[in-house]
């Protein structure tokens, strides 16, 4: 795409705030590298940034004294819908709309920096209490820890060592001409000492005091008692105490008022040092600029009007199709692109394989909600899901596209609870003796039935995953390798199942002719996968009745959530059983007990259904490596783009 400098900046700004395009460098393209050069970024660049930082450190004081919420009720919570606006439209025009900011923003970096004095100095106030405290043992004021022409006075502690052995070393040490006074410390606390020293001796007993680690005090009181000097202390401290409310009480005032716009003013900051940024991938020749980058197919007219529309009519828009390091974005419809970020946590497709995602939805909710399989903790998921869905997952974002999974993982849940004859457990028989209508199928009275269950969808998914990978081969035109890699497969396992249902009697009696066809075909495949792997081929045959078996796991969980529910209905009705007073400690236990296992279950539920796509399904077909579509986009969480610089 061009566009006339006289269109430039409404332009690049309206792509920006399209997020549908991502830049690439314009003198990356040979052909255009002779007759344009790189966009210049704005002078006012480096003021940005400077202007930005005073602003992000603003927001971060006024934000550090606003009481904090409560994290699980601020992940509830509904975010404030209201949006800011600025008219800007160029770094020109967000520096002068910034310079509105510029008196409470200096107030508060002014105010913040006062209370770090303080801090320091009271800190300092601190030290200089414990070593006046520390004096007044000795009698000796403050202002006499000096030298002189005949006297020279030390004063400070030895942090470690026995009293009894410090003070026989300094008898034995101490020259002549000096006098040392100590009193000992108590209950871990330092050796104080005092020591006086002609000025001859001085050097000496220098070289007796550091080899103890005599560390020496320098107090600032240098006038008067150390009584006195502890009394200034206070009274310092004090006023210093009273400033620093008074300090914190304008800012909490400030943050009242300031910090929503602050934070607004941030963020554009943000976007427009982001835009600005982008310069040099532009490339410019004349009055012309040209734009490059890639862009979903889908997204073509959208780029077409945001261009046309923008630039008003002083601009042109081409396509070529794709090729060389094509990005890779995902194209689901609204049911499935919560989804998207599932496949994407394990690797981006490459550009034109298969996208798994479409097959890992169904799949994953399928097995969570037979893993999970309780109809009470099905609905309080998706009730917890619901209520973040209302509060961080407000914004589209993981968070929103993992509260919407769950909310299908607590639905399953729920179904299967109920197919199940589950409510937390078999809380309502014990104490209501009511037995759910749509029960079919209990898995602690019938677990075959579940592994039978678990079994079947095992083996329908590995083999989805063996047809997607016999897809991509014939679509590339290797039919020897599809034929070695899945065919064999598919081949391998009717016949195994023929000669294992007969070994152990199981389905009734095959003809001689099928158990032949079986033999033979089981042999064929057998020789296919050593041929194609060598004679690590015998791994992959336990490795795929490994991956089968993995899907046992299903019954697993499935007993687990039902048996630890029983067990916390059990304990809770011999609790309360004890009698009235304990019916409460009971149904705390209960309600404890429950919550536990909705968070144990759900998660492990979540994880292993998760495995069984990555490891299992995953390792059948899937080629990660896809490098991630990446738009140029305006990231704004609280304002919203200004067309044309009106508010």
């Amino acid at each position: 795409a061009g566009v006339h400098a006289e269109r430039r900046e409404e332009m690049i700004a309206a792509l920006h705030e399209a997020g549908v395009l991502e830049l690439q460098a314009v003198t990356d393209i040979e052909d255009l590298r002779a007759i344009v050069a790189p966009g210049r970024r704005s002078a006012s660049v480096p003021e940005i940034a400077e202007v930005r930082s005073h602003v992000e450190r603003a927001v971060e004081i006024l934000g550090s004294v606003v009481p904090e919420q409560n994290p699980l009720l601020a992940m509830f919570a509904r975010p404030s819908k209201e949006k800011v606006s600025f008219p800007v439209t160029d770094a020109s025009s967000v520096l002068a709309e910034a310079q509105r900011f510029r008196e409470p923003v200096e107030t508060i970096l002014s105010l913040h920096t006062r209370d770090i004095t303080i801090i320091e100095r009271m800190g300092r106030l601190d030290e200089e209490e414990e070593m006046l405290r520390l004096l007044l043992p000795f009698g000796i004021e403050p202002g006499w820890l000096k030298s002189s022409r005949l006297l020279e006075v030390r004063a400070g502690i030895i942090p470690e060592g026995e009293c009894e052995d410090i003070e026989a070393h300094l008898r034995d040490k101490v020259p002549d001409l000096a006098m040392v006074e100590m009193v000992c410390g108590v209950g871990g606390h330092p050796t104080t000492v005092v020591a006086i020293t002609h000025p001859e001796a001085a050097e000496e007993l220098d070289v007796v005091l550091r080899s103890l680690a005599f560390h020496e005090f320098g107090p600032e009181t240098a006038e008067g008692s150390a009584e006195e000097g502890l009394a200034a202390v206070v009274g310092e401290r004090g006023r210093l105490m009273e400033e620093q409310e008074e300090i914190q009480r304008t800012l909490a005032a400030m943050a009242e008022t300031h910090l929503a716009p602050l934070r607004a003013m941030d963020e554009e900051l943000a976007v427009m040092r982001d835009r600005e940024d982008a310069a040099p991938l532009f490339g410019e020749t004349g009055p012309l600029t040209v734009v490059q980058g890639w862009a979903r197919e889908k997204d073509m007219p959208q780029v077409r009007a945001v261009c046309d529309s923008s630039a008003n009519g002083l601009s042109f828009c081409t396509t070529t199709p794709a090729q060389g390091d094509v990005p890779v974005a995902f194209d689901h419809p609204r049911w499935l692109a919560p989804y998207g970020f599932l496949t994407a946590m394990f690797g981006m497709p490459a550009y034109g394989r298969v996208d798994p995602t479409v097959f890992l939805a169904p799949v994953l909710v399928l097995t969570f909600g037979l893993m999970l399989g309780d109809a009470g903790y099905g609905i309080l998921l998706a009730l917890i899901a619901a209520l973040l869905l209302r509060g961080a997952g407000h914004a589209p974002g993981t968070v929103r596209d993992l509260a919407m999974v769950l909310v299908a993982c607590g639905c399953a849940g729920t179904i299967f609870g109920l197919l199940m004859g589950s409510i937390f457990g078999d809380l309502l028989q014990r104490l209501f003796g009511v037995t759910l209508p749509f029960t079919i199928i209990e898995p602690l009275k019938d677990p075959l039935t579940i592994l039978i269950i678990a079994l079947s969808i095992g083996i329908a998914h590995l083999n989805l995953g063996l047809g997607l990978a016999a897809y991509e081969h014939l679509r590339e035109g290797k039919a020897r390798e599809m034929l070695l890699e899945e065919g064999t497969w598919f081949c391998l396992q009717p016949c195994a199942a023929v000669l294992i249902l007969t070994f152990f009697g199981w389905g009734g009696a095959f003809s001689s002719t099928v158990l032949a066809g079986a033999w033979a075909g089981a042999a064929v495949s057998i020789a296919g996968i050593m041929l194609d792997r060598g004679p690590l081929g015998f791994f992959s045959l336990t490795g795929y009745l490994g991956d089968w078996l993995s899907y046992a796991r299903i019954l697993a969980l499935a007993l687990a959530t039902g048996g630890i529910a029983m067990m916390i209905n059990i304990l809770s009705g011999m609790i309360a059983g004890i009698g009235p007073v304990f019916v409460v400690v009971g149904v705390l236990f209960a309600v404890a007990g429950h919550a536990a296992n909705l968070v144990l279950q759900s998660l492990g539920g979540f994880i292993h259904a998760l495995r069984l796509q990555y490891v299992e399904f995953f390792g059948r077909f899937f080629q990660a490596g896809g490098r991630v579509f990446s738009p140029y986009a305006a990231r704004r969480t609280v304002t919203e783009w200004s067309k044309g610089g009106k508010r």
